[in-house]
């Protein structure tokens, strides 16, 4: 898979030939795509990868890099890193980084999420949003995410067909993933406080409903950025026998205080005559089962965080801005 991966990622090839830059310390989910970002960063600068061991991380990928002569470090040393700029995700290693009082240390980062953004706004740190664009929030967050969302749904081998399936959160992600259900024929239920996003969400055609009609759910999917959007108050909204699963970059937007069986990838959780079940404890199904975001469309979202990276080393401004339009169209004509 990898070999293939890196043959059809020639945007951020062509990228990384054309910028000049300093050491950087890169936090992207450990996956095909962000492998072949990382070995092709390595051609131009010292880079820094750091993961957390979870279920999202594509262990052949971490092998990969290794028999390439790129090492790779666990978040826990993120202060033996020489580099001032961060290609982060989440904010996992901005806010690492302010646990471990390095901050000062921190010259710019480029963010590539919502949830991460709205963690920088709150930072006084230069910065640059890739998520405000249209590559990513259009083009990943609402097209290219929802493919790898069912990528995963398929690895369940269930008939999605005859699936009544409730969206929580009608932000990008939940749209694409609402989208798409309904475009293969499954009946999509869309819960969201956002007055605006819920009057969108109508103007599309879907159905907008309260909390309590969980129960009309056989895939329950959070997209909300929240934790604990699902918890153990919320159990009486869930039917017997529901699939719970994330598409957010947020841990613990499933969270339950009962202890579950394994099933492989699921975890099933019994109370009282009720069961119901949880992929891949919680994180990300498209990351965690799937292969992820489609190969053109990750290729065109890292070559726009490549040039962000120059662009914020070689630019003097102040706090968080989002893509610079010169490079977001010069990576839409791509």
């Amino acid at each position: 898979m990898i070999d293939w991966v890196y043959e059809r990622m020639w945007m951020v090839k062509k990228a990384c030939s054309e910028v000049e830059l300093e050491n950087v310390a890169i936090f992207v989910p450990m996956e095909y795509k962000s492998a072949v970002l990382i070995k092709e960063l390595s051609k131009v600068t010292e880079v820094f990868p750091f993961f957390v061991d979870d279920p999202t991380v594509k262990k052949d990928a971490l092998e990969w890099l290794k028999a390439n002569g790129i090492k790779v470090f666990e978040l826990e040393s993120l202060k033996e890193a020489n580099a001032s700029y961060f290609l982060d995700c989440a904010a996992v290693l901005t806010r690492k980084a302010r646990k471990i009082g390095m901050l000062n240390r921190i010259k710019g980062v480029v963010e590539l999420t919502k949830t991460g953004v709205e963690i920088l706004r709150r930072l006084s740190i230069k910065a640059i949003s890739i998520d405000d664009s249209v590559v990513k929030g259009v083009g990943e967050n609402i097209y290219g995410t929802s493919l790898g969302f069912i990528d995963g749904l398929l690895r369940l081998n269930l008939f999605l067909l005859d699936k009544t399936i409730a969206i929580i959160g009608f932000g990008r992600v939940g749209e694409g993933c609402a989208r798409i259900l309904k475009n293969i024929g499954c009946r999509v239920l869309v819960i969201e406080k956002d007055l605006e996003r819920k009057f969108i969400a109508r103007m599309q055609g879907f159905e907008v409903v309260d909390f309590d009609k969980l129960r009309d759910a056989d895939i329950i999917v959070t997209c909300t950025g929240m934790k604990e959007t699902i918890n153990d108050e919320t159990l009486n909204f869930i039917k017997n026998g529901a699939i719970l699963c994330n598409m957010s970059a947020v841990k613990d937007e499933i969270k339950f205080n009962l202890k579950p069986k394994k099933l492989g990838f699921v975890e099933k959780y019994e109370i009282g005559s009720k069961k119901f079940y949880v992929v891949s404890e919680g994180y990300p199904i498209n990351l965690s089962i799937g292969h992820g975001t489609a190969i053109e469309v990750m290729d065109r979202t890292f070559a726009a965080a490549i040039y962000a990276l120059e662009y914020i080393m070689k630019e003097d401004f102040n706090g968080l801005i989002e893509l610079p339009k010169e490079i977001e169209n010069k990576v839409l004509k791509f």
